[in-house]
């Protein structure tokens, strides 16, 4: 009867040239979603659309009652450009609820004709508006005589609203559908959540297997209900991480191809390096160690002197996928202002955190969230001095990424360097979630021995505990198991 298409709420390509047209209800009506399904008040409570090439008409051609509404297509085979029409209706519905549907239906041939399509839509939208599903329901079998189209709806997670409808696309000289007498009928949540199941392997408490892929399994879970079960893993450790940063003291340096030296690890913009320095240089032979807080090397900046106001960042950039959203992530290090070369008026240097919602690492190809910032080293601090500086955020639901950032600021070529060394990064929850699959549709899975060796040095700690866990879930509920987490020792 029909092929499930999950798509795109659109009008199937139409061509920009077409003009289209909206039929909402009447605005001194009430909308009803139950109100006029059988087409006896004409549109009244009916949204529609239809296009220079198609029409929506009430018809007394009716499966019962006087009224039919009828969506027909005319236009040239030849054309490149396609017609549509379109009737939906809104409902309030609930998740986990089912919506089902049925009407009368009735098309102008006996088989589906080339060119031509007709569709069940469907469209959730949560709270906002925002389009969270859509299907399209391809109807293949069709008949000059009336018949019953039956449909049904599950609710998925956040929907509020649900449109349903029939579409009619295509190019025909001359093809017509009709549709009548709609039932809206709601079935109430009676889910069962999927049965209990358990871990298997690794067993609990067993060392972490040497093999470079590891196989996770468990047993299978059933779903009384018939719905189909997936599969969500998630491994995490409990493990202090005393600095998040990589080359947080700046002794790793790297010559650049001007001849400079630079920091590793660390990335700039401007993609230039005249104003950012390891100190001190290969070669310095007299230079003052106190501009060198810890360890052999710190950092300097100074301005970019364009002959106006200009920024620029020394960066470093670490996925969130080991910090949950609520996690307060704390920035601190160490600037000076030296008597060499003195910050003058305005000019400034600051550390600060920036969070983003998509993947990637460049300050400029991001969707950024938020910024906080630490206070600035200026002209006012004392000369040849250290000053601790801290900045501290907390991670957003939707954060993916974030930036560490330091930041030097000149305005009007005024000249000043700042001196920057020991930076760290740490945060308030020991919780690091190390890796996360969803939809899994089997009772096993492999994941690569580097998940729980590569970060942050972990392969170099003499005892830490990995834990990890399978949640089961239909469409509307989940079950963890019931033996688990699992724990794995390192070896």
């Amino acid at each position: 009867m029909k092929t499930k298409l999950i798509l795109i709420f659109t009008f199937l390509g139409l061509s920009a040239c077409i003009d289209n047209y909206d039929i909402d209800p009447q605005e001194d009506l009430v909308y009803d979603s139950y109100g006029n399904l059988g087409f006896e008040d004409g549109l009244n409570h009916w949204y529609g659309h239809a296009n220079t090439f198609s029409r929506i008409t009430i018809e007394s051609d009716a499966y019962e009652g006087l009224n039919a509404l009828k969506m027909s297509i005319n236009m040239d085979t030849l054309s490149s450009d396609v017609a549509l029409a379109e009737i939906s209706k809104s409902v309030d519905v609930t998740q986990g609820d089912t919506v089902s549907l049925t009407f009368q239906l009735r098309f102008s041939a006996e088989n589906v004709i080339d060119g031509v399509t007709l569709f069940n839509i469907g469209s959730f939208q949560d709270a906002n508006g925002t389009i969270i599903e859509t299907a399209q329901d391809s109807i293949n079998q069709v008949s000059t005589q009336w018949q019953i189209i039956n449909m049904r709806y599950p609710i998925p997670q956040d929907a509020v609203k649900l449109f349903f409808g029939v579409r009619i696309a295509g190019v025909h000289e001359d093809v017509y559908v009709l549709v009548d007498d709609f039932s809206v009928s709601t079935d109430p949540l009676l889910n069962q959540p999927p049965s209990a199941f358990s871990l298997l392997s690794p067993a609990n408490g067993s060392v972490l297997p040497s093999a470079e892929e590891i196989e996770i399994s468990w047993g299978i879970a059933n779903d009384m209900d018939g719905d189909q079960i997936a599969y969500d893993l998630k491994i995490w450790t409990d493990a202090v991480i005393e600095n998040f940063l990589n080359n947080s003291g700046f002794d790793n340096v790297v010559t650049h191809w001007l001849g400079d030296e630079i920091p590793s690890e660390w990335d700039f913009w401007p993609y230039y390096y005249h104003n950012v320095f390891s100190y001190p240089q290969l070669g310095d032979s007299i230079y003052n160690d106190g501009y060198v807080r810890n360890g052999a090397h710190s950092m300097w900046m100074t301005g970019d002197f364009t002959g106006q106001s200009n920024k620029t960042i020394l960066y470093q950039s670490f996925s969130a996928d080991y910090i949950p959203p609520g996690t307060r992530v704390t920035f601190s290090g160490y600037m000076l202002n030296p008597s060499s070369d003195p910050i003058k008026n305005n000019n400034q240097g600051y550390i600060s955190i920036d969070q983003f919602a998509s993947s990637g690492s460049s300050v400029n190809n991001s969707s950024w969230i938020i910024n906080h910032s630490s206070e600035s080293i200026t002209s006012s601090h004392d000369l040849d001095e250290w000053n601790y500086f801290e900045v501290s955020s907390t991670t957003e639901v939707n954060t993916n990424y974030l930036q560490i950032r330091i930041n030097y600021e000149q305005f009007d070529d005024d000249s000043g360097t700042v001196f920057i060394d020991d930076l760290m990064i740490t945060t308030s929850n020991t919780r690091l979630i190390l890796y996360e699959e969803t939809d899994i549709d089997t009772a096993s899975f492999s994941v690569d021995r580097t998940v729980f060796t590569d970060p942050y040095d972990f392969s170099d700690r003499e005892s830490l505990i990995y834990y990890w866990d399978i949640i089961a879930r239909d469409d509307f509920t989940s079950a963890s198991s019931e033996n688990g987490p699992f724990n794995l020792i390192k070896d």
